[in-house]
């Protein structure tokens, strides 16, 4: 198992942290300014509850259980996120490989 610090190696990560169940910062790596670290927290734990909600209503409405989210990506325009439990790689749109950097994050989870 790796760890968050593993993600700087691949190109077009900015930065990732680790956030806990209520949206606060656990650990960080990379180029975070200090206010938007707090905010990229919150807005991760915000996303991945969202991404659970939308899970639990699927398999509500389908009346089929087995839809648990792992994790989600949001893409900009030129930064995009990607979170698996709760880690986010905030990475370049130019310069990552979403394929390396998902399989690094599961890596680093154990998944």
């Amino acid at each position: 198992m790796s760890t968050l610090s593993h993600l700087l190696k691949y190109e077009g990560v900015v930065g990732a942290l680790r956030f806990y169940d209520d949206g606060t910062v656990a650990e960080s790596i990379g180029e975070f300014e200090p206010s938007h670290l707090l905010l990229a927290a919150d807005m991760c734990f915000a996303n991945s509850r969202l991404t659970q909600q939308s899970a639990d209503m699927l398999a509500l409405f389908s009346n089929q259980k087995g839809w648990p989210p792992a994790g989600w990506i949001m893409m900009g325009e030129e930064l995009s996120v990607c979170a698996l439990e709760d880690m986010a790689c905030f990475v370049r749109n130019k310069d990552v490989s979403y394929n390396q950097i998902l399989a690094a994050l599961i890596d680093i989870n154990d998944f």
